[in-house]
């Protein structure tokens, strides 16, 4: 499988600081349902066909054909009645365009979420679709796990995205360098303690040279990777995910996360520098097998199948008793304006039904239907733990936060205050209180 290296969330938050200025069942049982009643608007072709623009940044070599495979099927199975038209773009380019169309009065008919499109909302460009999520009656508790939709209500009683799969994070281990030491793997069982110690044992060094890390923190060292910590101490770093009112970074439980990623680095010298990391051009850590632990996302599963070790994943680490994972949302908002609303939602409401066990056999996406997520085709392809990573995601919190600065607070409160400490230049409480005046004199802009 030929892949490239895929957007992680890490890049999707820096490429976007560039747009911040910008934006303030069955195909047949489908086609029957209410909520797919013929298409609005006038794009059609002559033959009646409603065309659908839609828009999705570009991931993987991969990832970007399976997308293409989809609208394919999609279209053969909707033949001489719906038409999508798919198009790519970097990341950096995604919202930019989005703004674009949107000024011209000409938007795309859907598009892939990501925290902007919650900007987007706040100017009442996005479509309500709880009228037509009831109508289809697309999402039944009894086989979604609807529980976690519920931050996409963000009115508090309305859908204004369609969820079509899930993404969270783990922890990785190198199953052959475990091997070679005649170490335990890690397992659902595994606290932080228990990782700082593995990762010791494993870190080895030549001197001042590290031929082989014990930990890559990874994404552990993003906002919303660090802040997980927090929630197993039963805190958090603001006080709601939609329209936060208070930041609250200093308080002792998230200024004992900060500090315990910091002491990776600078106390128990088992991880390397995160931001030096980032900004090597080497071949990343796990992938190169330079390091016997990792913190990354589900979305790099596809990426570390191509590797040439034995390896698997685990739950994110219990602090102390507890632990609490993150999850992301994939999935599509379409704008008021569009002019085939309907034919959009219909391609939206089939991803997240009729695609989902062609997702669970592709691999680069968790799907959203949980007879898909938990069938062998899912299971039997995916690494040693993974059922155990998903069972996890009982305890999942959304790891965004939705406010018309979002994007403003993560570049200019979190993250150069999170590249000062894990450079050493200041403390943990140094930055959480940082972290908060910024982020709280944004959040009244």
């Amino acid at each position: 499988m030929t892949v490239t290296r895929k957007i992680d969330r890490r890049q999707v938050l820096k490429a976007s600081a560039a747009s911040v200025a910008l934006l303030g069942a069955s195909s047949t049982r489908a086609l029957a349902s209410p909520a797919l009643r013929l298409p609005r608007g006038v794009r059609r072709a002559q033959d009646g066909t409603a065309k659908v623009r839609a828009l999705m940044w570009s991931n993987s070599t991969t990832m970007d054909a399976n997308f293409q495979k989809r609208v394919k099927s999609f279209n053969e199975a909707h033949k001489d009645q719906i038409e999508v038209e798919l198009q790519f773009l970097p990341y950096d380019q995604y919202w930019q365009k989005l703004q674009l169309s949107y000024s011209s009065g000409d938007p795309y008919d859907i598009y892939f979420w990501d925290v902007q499109a919650y900007g987007h909302y706040k100017r009442d460009l996005l479509l309500n679709l709880q009228p037509y999520v009831d109508e289809s009656q697309v999402y039944d508790p009894a086989t979604y796990p609807t529980e976690l939709f519920e931050v996409w209500k963000l009115d508090g009683e309305n859908l204004y995205a369609l969820p079509e799969n899930l993404q969270s994070m783990a922890l990785y281990y190198n199953k052959t360098i475990f091997d070679e030491a005649g170490a335990a793997v890690p397992d659902e069982t595994w606290t932080w303690d228990q990782v700082v110690e593995a990762a010791k044992a494993l870190t080895i060094r030549d001197g001042d040279r590290v031929s082989q890390w014990g930990l890559d923190a990874g994404v552990l060292s993003v906002w919303w990777g660090v802040q997980t910590l927090g929630w197993a101490q039963g805190d958090a770093f603001f006080d709601q995910i939609v329209e936060p009112t208070k930041f609250q970074v200093s308080n002792p439980a998230n200024v004992a996360a900060l500090q315990f990623v910091h002491d990776l680095v600078h106390v128990h010298k088992v991880a390397p520098n995160p931001v030096t990391q980032a900004q090597s051009q080497d071949a990343p850590l796990f992938e190169s097998s330079r390091c016997a632990l990792a913190l990354q996302g589900s979305w790099n599963i596809s990426t570390y199948a191509q590797v040439e070790f034995e390896w698997g994943m685990a739950p994110l680490p219990k602090w102390g008793e507890n632990r609490v994972v993150p999850y992301w949302l994939g999935g599509w908002v379409i704008p008021k304006a569009s002019e085939v609303a309907d034919a959009a939602f219909a391609f939206g409401r089939w991803s997240a039904s009729d695609y989902q066990e062609t997702m669970a056999k592709e691999h680069d996406w968790i799907p959203i239907l949980n007879s898909a997520r938990e069938s062998e085709v899912m299971l039997g392809g995916m690494p040693a733990g993974f059922p155990q990573a998903m069972a996890a995601l009982s305890s999942a919190r959304l790891g965004d936060v939705y406010h018309r600065n979002n994007q403003q607070i993560i570049v200019e409160a979190f993250e150069p205050n999170l590249e000062q400490l894990w450079n050493g230049k200041i403390t943990a409480e140094e930055a959480a209180k940082r972290i908060d005046d910024k982020a709280n004199e944004l959040l009244k802009a």
